[in-house]
Order: C-alpha cells, then sequence, then structure tokens
C-alpha cells in the first residue's frame, strides 16, 4: 500500500485525535515558516530525507505534500509515493496563499514572513479573491410587467411565470 493510500485511510479513519491534529499542525506551521523566511520555492528531496529534515514519518510528509499539493506550479502523483519517492515541486506563493485562505487555515495564512514575499496589497487582493469565491450573485429578476424572455411577446406574468420557466 502506498504511503497516501495510507495517509488517506488516516483521514477517514475515526481514531484521530486531538492530540494528533495538534502536533501535525505545529510540525506544518514549523515547515512553513520554514519555506516562507528563506523564500524556498522549490523543494527537491526524498520523502524519507525531508521527514527527516523536519522529524515527521514518512506518511506525515505525504499528508504535507498532500496540503500544498494544489499549490504547485505541477501536481504531484501523490499515489505512487513510498519513503524512497523524491520529488522536485516548485510553489507558487500566491497560490498558497490562496488556498491558506481557503482551508481557513488562519494559523498560516497570518504568518510574519509573509509579509516579505507578498505585499499588503496582493495579500488584499487574495484575500477579496477568495470572499468573493464565497460570494453568491443573483442575477437580476425579471420583472412580472416585463417582456417574457422566451419571445413570446405576452408579459411575463401572463406567460413563463405561470410555467414556472424563469
Amino acid at each position: 500500500m502506498s504511503l497516501f493510500k495510507d495517509w488517506s485511510t488516516l483521514l477517514e479513519g475515526n481514531g484521530v485525535t486531538d492530540t494528533f491534529w495538534n502536533a501535525y499542525l505545529a510540525k506544518e506551521k514549523d515547515i512553513y515558516e520554514a519555506i516562507l523566511t528563506n523564500k524556498t520555492t522549490t523543494l527537491q528531496d526524498s520523502v524519507k530525507a525531508f521527514g527527516e529534515k523536519h522529524d515527521l514519518e514518512p506518511l506525515l510528509v505525504v499528508g504535507f505534500l498532500d496540503g500544498i499539493n494544489e499549490s504547485l506550479k505541477t501536481e504531484q502523483a501523490l499515489d505512487s509515493f513510498t519513503e524512497d519517492t523524491t520529488f522536485d515541486i516548485e510553489i507558487d506563493f500566491e497560490k498558497l496563499y490562496l488556498n491558506m485562505h481557503r482551508a481557513k487555515a488562519d494559523w498560516l495564512y497570518t504568518l510574519p514572513a509573509w509579509d516579505d514575499i507578498l505585499t499588503a496589497d496582493k495579500q488584499k487582493e487574495i484575500k477579496r479573491q477568495y470572499t468573493d469565491s464565497l460570494t453568491v450573485r443573483i442575477e437580476n429578476k425579471i420583472g412580472r410587467n416585463e417582456p417574457c424572455p422566451c419571445g413570446s411577446g405576452k408579459k411575463f406574468k401572463k406567460c413563463c411565470i405561470d410555467k414556472g420557466v424563469y
């Protein structure tokens, strides 16, 4: 079984405790702080070596890679990863910042190191992009006395409103 399948099984299981998540998220935060502080856009390593550097078992390295995968310039096929798999990834910081908002990971997108990577205006723009993606926009409603958009020439109230089309 691949590490990614084991990671997926772990996430689906009911045995994952708050203690586990608190420990994992603290390590994840440390990794992101190191990446952002050093402005590291590329990571080249094996799963095992990356884990040793960051005090993570290989399963949790794949979990980290799963979390950052959508923020990479080229996503990785994680389902085949083993301890010996080497990866060469390039991080898109703007995507990463946006995806941290989408994940509601305020402990990550509020890291002070972001200020050295993205300007305050860029951070606001990405946050606005995130909030706009959550906003539901309702198109203009057709007034009851306006011509029906079906082209019948009747008023909307005498045509399609009764049929429930619009």
